[in-house]
């Protein structure tokens, strides 16, 4: 990077790699596949990095590296400074602790002293907003309730060095909210930041450098013309200007001809999901039957009336079986129902 002889380094990569052994059944010898092969990378204190890649590149692989959640097969991994993980959230949990001690486990696991975490206890319960179980012990929690707790204990450790996945952000539409306003909070703070994201216009948005991988190795590490290439790059069903198509209808015919598990991206054209989703961010859709689709899920379906895809959250069902979707802004809570006919698929990246 440019500038980098007077900078403190957060992390420093060298010559990493990580093989890993395919067994088959059929196959007498197993098979090396390397899912990062001489890794060299220099993350400066204060830098907000974005890691880029296709699935199967190698992203969560390189994060659990950095953090040490896995171990490189050869070369080195150093971070200076306190290194919180927002991969695997729920590690560091007992079962049989109750929600409460889990806090106290968890946040020692951390790098937090008991002071700081009695002083923090009731915020983390408040944030976490599973205050009526907290006394429970954690088998009796769901997932859902796992993960937020784990969540909540990990934003309030104040890092050093915070390490995102694009998963991270869990729980019910609210939790959802308030996960992402807290995220963009500790940007703001001047934290080492690496995170990975297929969210384009949110990484741009919130970050300065940019490494993309391919195939396990670093392909281009820059500012935004990083991102600039990567688009160039990736192979996407590009509609963002279906409204100059001239028969509109045929072309969402085509898309909900597509089959199930395939992928395609939009573009959000309003503000509607906002805060979650910017208009201009773009919006994964993985095509899938509406038998599938739960209240709480973001789904992309089709508008007569607005002759355009609609990316809407599923807040209720109604007593017919249909499902009933509207906006996550305050502002815009026109609701529409969502039949079989009009639906496209389930939003993946939000």
């Amino acid at each position: 990077m440019k500038n980098s002889k007077n900078k403190k380094i957060a992390i420093n990569i060298e010559n990493a790699s990580k093989r890993y052994f395919l067994r088959s059944a059929k196959a007498k010898k197993k098979e090396t596949f390397f899912a990062l092969k001489d890794i060299n990378i220099k993350i400066f204190k204060g830098e907000k990095v974005a890691i880029l890649g296709d699935n199967g590149a190698g992203k969560t692989t390189l994060l659990k590296v950095m953090t040490g959640i896995a171990e490189p097969t050869c070369g080195k991994v150093n971070s200076i400074g306190k290194l919180v993980s927002l991969i695997d959230i729920t590690a560091g949990f007992h079962p049989e602790f109750s929600g409460r001690e889990n806090i106290y486990f968890n946040g020692i696991l951390l790098g937090m002293n008991l002071s700081s975490i009695k002083k923090l206890e009731q915020e983390i319960i408040n944030f976490s907003g599973i205050e009526k179980f907290i006394d429970q012990a954690l088998y009796t929690y769901s997932s859902g309730m796992v993960l937020r707790l784990g969540f909540s204990i990990a934003i309030h450790s104040d890092p050093d060095i915070l390490i995102l996945d694009e998963e991270v952000v869990v729980g019910d539409q609210d939790f959802q909210k308030k996960a992402y306003d807290e995220i963009e909070k500790i940007f703001a703070e001047g934290k080492t930041i690496v995170v990975c994201s297929h969210v384009l216009p949110l990484l741009s948005r919130l970050c300065e450098r940019f490494i993309w991988l391919d195939k396990g190795k670093v392909k281009m590490d820059g500012g935004k013309e990083v991102v600039i290439e990567y688009k160039k790059n990736r192979s996407k069903l590009d509609i963002e200007k279906i409204g100059k198509i001239k028969n509109e209808k045929k072309f969402f015919q085509f898309l909900q001809s597509l089959p199930i598990g395939e992928r395609f991206i939009v573009e959000a054209v309003s503000g509607s999901m906002e805060p979650l989703i910017l208009k201009g961010d773009e919006v994964r859709v993985e095509r899938c039957s509406l038998k599938n689709i739960r209240v709480g899920n973001i789904i992309a379906y089709w508008s007569d009336e607005f002759k355009n895809i609609i990316v809407h959250r599923i807040y209720k069902k109604s007593s017919k079986g249909i499902f009933l979707t509207r906006g996550d802004s305050n502002y815009i809570v026109d609701e529409m129902p969502v039949t079989e006919d009009i639906f496209l698929g389930k939003v993946i990246n939000f």
